[in-house]
């Protein structure tokens, strides 16, 4: 049996927009684990708002027999909250619940985002035919292109 189809997501900037939250980090002049620590409280607060397109799209893709799969760099330590904002954005926004696999960045791991998912994506290929992955930012995309996947950056 062949490995299984499957699609990697973005979290932020994709499914979620939590641009507002970044833009206070700069305006409160934080840095660090500052930033990270104000960021994990705020990421799934109840003004991140989610992009119903992008769930019809996973819907679609998971209808037709992918494995989503949501690869970000958050970090693990807000796993459960993440996992619940998730399914609330599934649960609002699809027509049908679909199950996906949520792989965040490890504790204590302070690599760049694009090495987190370089990481995960190798362990990924062992099991999942990696069809496309959708991410915002620039240097992820470089990687996933880099890796041979097919990319989609997303722009709001």
């Amino acid at each position: 049996m062949g490995r299984i189809k499957a699609i990697i997501c973005d979290i932020d900037g994709g499914l979620l927009d939590t641009e507002h939250i970044f833009k206070k980090i700069e305006e409160l002049g934080l840095t660090g684990s500052s930033k990270w620590e104000y960021f994990n409280r705020h990421a799934n607060d109840y003004d991140v708002k989610i992009d119903s397109r992008v769930i019809e799209i996973l819907e679609t893709f998971a209808q037709n027999g992918f494995r989503i799969i949501f690869l970000t760099a958050r970090a693990q330590e807000i796993e459960s909250h993440t996992k619940a904002k998730i399914d609330m954005a599934i649960g609002l926004y699809a027509n049908r619940i679909f199950n996906y696999l949520l792989l965040m960045r490890p504790y204590a791991n302070y690599e760049s985002s694009e090495n987190v998912k370089e990481t995960w994506l190798n362990l990924l290929r062992e099991k999942y035919e990696i069809y496309c992955a959708l991410d915002d930012d620039a240097s992820n995309c470089e990687m996933f292109a880099k890796n041979k996947i097919l990319t989609m950056q997303v722009h709001k």
